[in-house]
């Protein structure tokens, strides 16, 4: 590789790499200290973890750091500005998924262990090790320049895996620290070809929780042919929202929906995709798409994924009996010019239209639309450039995660990369990074600082 930054001033960022690397043990120490947080929104555990993060900004970096309530978690926000012209934002959160099923797990999720190179437990990817990778970073990078050559600034929300669904009131109340120039997200990975990537924006979401109840207990089933089940209806409206064919049914679905253009196809073709290893990642036979028709899909289209299902007897044996009640949770995942309220209102009409609006009752929901960046953003060669230094090799552009997450809040560039690798399991049982990645990551952040000292 062609080391250009590293001609042009050798000795100070080889030297901001060497503190980087003599962090790796401090640095493991504090992602551990948070790890063993459970902070696990959906089961409204782990608030503390904000105080946690307070202490941490404050006693390795020095910035200016407040705890800002909302009407659920608090936000975190920390600043330094050092008078600069680019203000760099990043956006983290420090909620984690639920650990289930627990059995699977090789280790506790919330007792974190090192082995074979790896950290385990949850949060370590998704996205408790960037917040540290992002932190030591500015650490290093200060012990050596003294400063930093950008203003930067933290958002770190407490409950992005139930849907973000406090983060608008922070930006709302609070627009003048949300203002900046460009924005990198919580996280990131290599590909299982072990390519580093960089993610242009988010998939928009709508997620529905469905149920329907026709009886105040559960019936002998000798009354089915004359009782209604309340499973079948949930079936059959189901099986009305999508075809064999994979095309959602809901009226006006795919209205707002956008062909991908010429350049975005040419980036597509660009994008390596090692069926073979997600095959045996996934423990699957095979994409319902190959080719660039499965890239598209899977960066361009919309979809409808039932979630999960739950109605009747499961247990051990025979149960006779007609469910009381049936219930399912579905999501769409969204592409640009999708708006979820839209959406929403087009399945109200769908449930009419097959006159299952009486029936079944949407119990809760939640949503957001998607956002991307440019492939011209400025921003995002500085990321590229950077990176092909740190890691020898071009950065795979994606121009969206097929994720959710509530970037639209964020009227800048946000580009979205990080410490984590295709086999890390987030939100699966043991979760885990490579420490060299961790590392990794740190220098690359790094570089991305160098490059604005450089054109000061």
């Amino acid at each position: 590789m062609t080391n250009k930054l590293w001609q042009r001033s050798s000795m100070t960022l080889e030297d901001v790499f060497q503190i980087i690397e003599s962090y790796q043990e401090p640095s493991l120490a504090r992602l551990e200290e948070l790890v063993r947080i459970p902070s696990v929104s959906a089961e409204n555990k782990g608030i503390e973890c904000a105080d946690a993060l307070m202490e941490i900004f404050k006693d390795e970096i020095g910035f200016q750091t407040q705890k800002i309530q909302t009407s659920g978690y608090p936000m975190i926000y920390a600043e330094k500005n050092v008078g600069a012209q680019t203000t760099l934002l990043f956006y983290d959160h420090y909620d984690v998924q639920p650990v289930d099923p627990l059995n699977e797990w090789e280790s506790p999720p919330f007792e974190p262990i090192i082995h074979d190179g790896k950290i385990y437990g949850r949060g370590v990817s998704d996205n408790k090790g960037n917040i540290i990778a992002r932190i030591f970073a500015i650490k290093a990078y200060q012990a050596v320049f003294g400063d930093l050559p950008l203003n930067i600034k933290f958002i770190i929300e407490g409950q992005e895996e139930i849907g973000s669904p406090y983060l608008h009131e922070f930006v709302e109340n609070y627009p003048e620290l949300t203002q900046a120039d460009f924005c990198i997200w919580e996280s990131g990975h290599r590909d299982a070809d072990g390519n580093q990537q960089v993610w242009l924006g988010v998939k928009g979401i709508l997620y529905l929780n469905l149920e329907i109840t026709t009886a105040k207990r559960d019936i002998h089933s000798s009354w089915g042919g004359v009782i209604e089940n309340p499973a079948w209806d949930l079936v059959w409206l189901l099986q009305s929202l999508k075809g064999s064919d994979q095309e959602i049914q809901i009226e006006g679905f795919y209205d707002a929906v956008q062909e991908p253009t010429v350049e975005e196809l040419e980036n597509l073709e660009r994008i390596p995709f090692n069926t073979e290893a997600y095959y045996k990642d996934f423990g699957i036979q095979g994409f319902l798409k190959t080719g660039l028709d499965l890239k598209t899909a899977y960066y361009y289209a919309p979809s409808l994924t039932i979630d999960g299902l739950t109605c009747g007897y499961q247990g051990p044996g025979d149960k006779t009996i007609i469910p009381a009640q049936a219930r399912a949770k579905i999501d769409f995942r969204l592409v640009p010019n999708q708006d979820p309220d839209d959406l929403l209102e087009k399945f109200k009409k769908h449930l009419q239209k097959f006159h299952f609006d009486e029936k079944i009752k949407i119990t809760s929901y939640h949503g957001y639309p998607s956002a991307r960046a440019p492939l011209s953003s400025a921003y995002l060669k500085i990321i590229c450039d950077s990176g092909e230094e740190v890691y020898g090799k071009p950065l795979i552009v994606h121009p969206t995660t097929a994720g959710s997450g509530p970037m639209y809040l964020f009227k800048m560039d946000c580009l979205s990369f990080g410490c984590g690798y295709a086999f890390e399991q987030a939100h699966a049982p043991n979760e885990n990074i490579l420490i060299e990645d961790l590392i990794l990551n740190m220098k690359h952040l790094a570089t991305i600082f160098y490059e604005f000292t450089l054109n000061q």
